[in-house]
């Protein structure tokens, strides 16, 4: 019982699974469907373009300040410089009568030596950040430049997108109407063109059938058949007419002669029976 019962359930799963299939390919075959689907596609691609879109703004944003500030930084190296050329000049010019252990004693001399060691490790210190900034200009334009490609590359593959989805819904469409029309002259339509017409003639046919036999019963070709009838005497009257015309001189000139033999014989036997 439990088989049977299995086997019941597994049928109706295998008819429903079937019915959906059927139901998903008529669908696929639809038209508007496939343009839908289409633009669930092209949705889709659009957003993956908005996200590179957007990495690409961030990244060019991020490789602009890190532009300025590299500009920033040598600007500041360059002034470190003139600062340190600066506090270099003044120590000598302070140390110019002073022996080496009384300018080391000396509080301006010291200030000016202290300052340009300051300036100094500040450079120092401006170079490492130049060549960290340098190396992230390099990497960010290099990566910008990949990500533009790629963006072109998505926006390509959207236009293509946009293409097939004209050309797949028309070939769909025409694919559609075709069959319909094999079909139809196939005389396997499903929309029942051929059984209407059929129909339509046997019931222009038995009109015309029933308004022949209603006429005949009532008697409505009466003055078809004297019309008829009136046509035929007239054709026997021309055609006595015509033999009379053809044949009746003839008869008449036949008819005298035949009349003139006979009176001539019977003269001719009153002479005989006359006495001399």
């Amino acid at each position: 019982m439990f088989k049977a019962l299995s086997r019941f359930f597994r049928a109706i799963g295998y008819m429903l699974s079937g019915k959906i299939d059927a139901s998903t390919k008529g669908l696929n075959e639809d038209p508007h469907v496939v343009r839908a689907r289409f633009d669930e596609l092209i949705e889709k691609k659009r957003k993956s373009i908005l996200q590179v879109r957007n990495a690409v703004a961030g990244l060019i944003r991020n490789l602009e300040r890190k532009r300025t500030e590299l500009k920033y930084t040598n600007e500041e190296m360059e002034k470190k410089s003139r600062l340190m050329s600066g506090a270099k000049a003044m120590a000598a010019k302070l140390a110019k009568d002073m022996s080496r252990e009384a300018a080391q004693r000396d509080p301006e001399f010291i200030k000016c030596m202290k300052a340009y060691q300051d300036f100094k490790s500040s450079l120092e210190l401006l170079g490492e950040r130049k060549e960290g900034l340098e190396q992230d200009v390099e990497q960010n334009e290099q990566d910008s430049k990949g990500y533009e490609v790629q963006l072109q590359s998505l926006h390509r593959e959207l236009q293509d997108l946009v293409d097939e989805r004209e050309r797949s819904v028309a070939d769909v469409a025409m694919a559609r109407e075709t069959r319909a029309a094999t079909e139809a002259i196939a005389g396997i339509a499903t929309d029942g063109t051929a059984d209407d017409l059929r129909r339509l003639r046997e019931s222009v046919a038995q009109a015309k059938a029933e308004a022949q036999v209603t006429s005949r019963l009532a008697g409505t070709d009466t003055a078809r058949q004297e019309a008829e009838f009136l046509d035929m005497a007239g054709g026997i009257e021309a055609e006595s007419e015509f033999m009379d015309a053809v044949f009746g001189a003839g008869e008449e000139q036949a008819a005298g002669e035949e009349k003139a033999t006979k009176e001539q014989k019977a003269q001719t036997a009153e002479k005989e029976q006359l006495p001399e």
